[in-house]
């Protein structure tokens, strides 16, 4: 009776969804977690949203997978993914017109066909068999579900016949398209897969502040038209259903609506205070289109009388609605079949339903978080404290606290922390940013709202300077950064209230990408551009030694525990004797991913490796073999810390999730 009880229940999750307010902590493989992981925090950062052709349910595309959402309620129906290290970032999905399959489109040219009912997975499938390819940007299946159409940057149109067996595609060559488009690029079909859409990026817009929109048939690959008019990089593209018109939006200026026929422009919006575009749909019906802006959305209605002044309308599109409930950008919109509700995806992490009649709220879908720019654990180790912010365009500061005895998303802050890079000190409570000018900026984030402690410049550094990177004193009593200028800065941090300078020391010739203190505060390394590593004696700045063993940029550096070793990291990995400088295991392979991020065990005996592929390595320290790869992020690994116990370690990716890793069971795999 108990195991019957049992599989009902695992049924009934199932079926329902289960809600956490934003947080994941399912089974291992219901959830897709690779072994030894036990907990995810974040459900992937929103790459699209549809529904389905009945309107029952929504999917979205995300950065771990596709999430099913029951359209009515919001609730969670599945996650369909596969296993890590099988699947990258899906950017784009289609319903199929029956609404049985779920095309998906992945970051390195895989596409899948998914059975919506089972979630499950029935096929996959390249352009060719190749592991790097440009990443599907846009799918849809033709009118009668025979045929599946998708498009990457590549300048490729794919034609796939569905059937039993799916066969490698017809590829269509997109004529007069030959240069490679960016991965900026917007491109968008038409509902019926005739047409083509692309918002072109390239150094000749920027140059002559021309942004131009192609219009191509997609059946032949031929070009029809060249829109242009747009002076500013537009953001957003979008079909109407009959798709006998296109709307496109930009970063500043202009809504404008083209007729694709013909290719002329029908009517504009001019923007008066220069507002920002990055999301555009048609509805069904073609009654309304909805624009994503600034923390807020806007729906235009064409059955509006009488008609007001121009600039409240977009030709016959009239200004009806305005939605000011998100915190940060809206960058994701999509209406139900029927038109009577309006989904909006945000930055600030979250999926909001609207009523378009009344304009009435009908629910929200947390968890969606964006670029995760550091974690730190609170001393007695039962919360984590995430910083996060997404990143192009730079949003809104998010500073977010997680219980990691339930995965419950305790608190989110929101802050208007202008910052083009930042650190948390590992007291949890301050935080270092820099931003354009020169500007640096020590915070306490341990209030309602980060209040700022005190303010210093970098000197010397170039006033438009970016990237940026600091490194805290174990004791959060001293603070070092460095980047463009080649140089390394160090400050007291005196009582939690002041950046008093120290001094700057000079032995990169390039950027300075890495920056770490030894646990005692006595020692500082850097690495950067140009293969240099160098090693720093805080007391008085002077070098202890300098190497230019790495063949490429120094990306990471971390001390042991006891500091005695520095591991440096790029596209291969060294161990160093810091009381030396000789480098240890000489032998050391070079990787097939560039290191991202290092971390000592807290017995000083592993190395913990996160890569730009998104897989965390395990190294031993006293031989310098490789123990084990685990695989959970699709996104390059960017955090990796230790709880204050020891056993857990946690990882985080820019795409927009956190994982948990039982530190015993990882060291596990090293010993089969």
């Amino acid at each position: 009776m108990t195991k019957k009880i049992r599989l009902f229940s695992i049924l009934i999750l199932w079926v329902v969804g289960i809600s956490l307010n934003g947080s994941l902590a399912q089974d291992a493989v219901e959830w897709h977690f690779t072994e030894g992981a036990k907990m995810r925090l974040g459900k992937g950062r929103i790459n699209d949203i549809k529904f389905s052709p009945t309107g029952s349910r929504f999917a979205v595309a995300t950065s771990i997978g596709i999430w099913m959402y029951d359209a009515q309620t919001g609730e969670e129906l599945a996650l369909m993914a596969v296993l890590p290290g099988e699947g990258r970032d899906v950017t784009t999905i289609a319903f199929s017109p029956d609404g049985k399959t779920l095309a998906s489109g992945e970051e390195g040219g895989v596409g899948r066909l998914w059975d919506v009912l089972t979630g499950k997975s029935i096929t996959t499938f390249k352009e060719v068999p190749q592991p790097r390819l440009p990443d599907l940007r846009a799918l849809v299946f033709s009118e009668d579900g025979t045929k599946l159409i998708g498009v990457s940057w590549d300048n490729k149109i794919s034609v796939w016949e569905l059937g039993e067996h799916t066969k490698p595609p017809t590829i269509l060559k997109m004529n007069g398209r030959e240069a490679r488009l960016s991965t900026s690029t917007l491109m968008q079909f038409s509902t019926n897969g005739n047409r083509l859409a692309i918002a072109e990026l390239g150094k000749e817009s920027w140059k002559n502040k021309n942004f131009t929109i192609k219009l191509w048939d997609a059946t032949t690959g031929k070009l029809a038209h060249t829109l242009t008019g747009h002076t500013r990089w537009i953001k957003a593209i979008a079909f109407s259903t009959d798709s006998k018109m296109l709307v496109s939006g930009d970063e500043y200026e202009t809504i404008r609506i083209w007729d694709t026929a013909t290719g002329k422009l029908l009517s504009t919006l001019n923007w008066r205070r220069g507002t920002p575009t990055y999301a555009l749909a048609f509805s069904p019906s073609g009654r309304f289109i909805a624009s994503g802006h600034p923390e807020a959305a806007k729906l235009w209605d064409n059955t509006v009388k009488p008609k007001r002044q121009i600039d409240d309308a977009i030709g016959d599109y009239q200004h009806a609605l305005e939605i000011r409930e998100h915190k940060d950008y809206v960058s994701k919109l999509a209406f139900s079949p029927d038109g009577k509700t309006l989904l909006t995806g945000s930055k600030d992490g979250t999926i909001q339903a609207w009523d378009t009649a009344s304009g009435s709220h009908r629910f929200t879908v947390l968890g969606h978080i964006e670029g995760t720019r550091d974690l730190m654990f609170t001393p007695n180790g039962d919360t984590l404290v995430s910083l996060n912010q997404p990143f192009n365009p730079p949003g809104i500061f998010q500073q977010q606290r997680w219980d990691l005895n339930t995965g419950d998303q305790l608190s989110t802050n929101f802050a208007g922390i202008d910052a083009g890079n930042m650190m948390l000190a590992p007291d949890s409570k301050t935080l270092v940013t820099h931003s354009f000018g020169n500007k640096c900026l020590l915070w306490d984030i341990n209030t309602d709202l980060p209040r700022i402690i005190t303010r210093f410049t970098l000197n010397g550094y170039p006033r438009d300077g970016l990237n940026i990177k600091f490194a805290f004193s174990a004791d959060a009593k001293m603070l070092a950064a460095g980047g463009e200028d080649n140089s390394v800065h160090v400050w007291d941090i005196i009582d939690s209230k002041n950046a008093r300078y120290r001094f700057t020391v000079r032995g990169h010739k390039h950027w300075i990408r890495t920056l770490a203190f030894s646990p005692d505060g006595k020692m500082l390394a850097s690495g950067g551009e140009g293969k240099t590593l160098c090693l720093w004696r805080v007391a008085d700045g002077a070098s202890l030694f300098t190497s230019t063993a790495h063949n490429w940029w120094v990306n990471a550096v971390a001390f042991s525990p006891d500091g005695k070793l520095l591991a440096s990291g790029g596209n291969e990995l060294f161990l160093w004797d810091t009381a030396t400088g000789t480098q240890l295991h000489e032998n050391s392979r070079e990787l097939t991913a560039h290191i991202s991020t290092l971390i000592f065990s807290p017995d000083g005996n592993t190395l913990v490796v996160g890569n730009r592929d998104g897989i965390i390595e395990l190294w031993d320290v006293r031989t310098g073999g490789l123990l084990s790869t685990h695989t959970g992020h699709t996104g390059g690994i960017n955090v990796l810390k230790f709880s204050p116990d020891g056993k857990t370690l946690v990882s985080s990716s820019s795409r927009g999730t956190i994982l948990l890793w039982d530190w015993e069971t990882l060291k596990k795999f090293g010993n089969r």
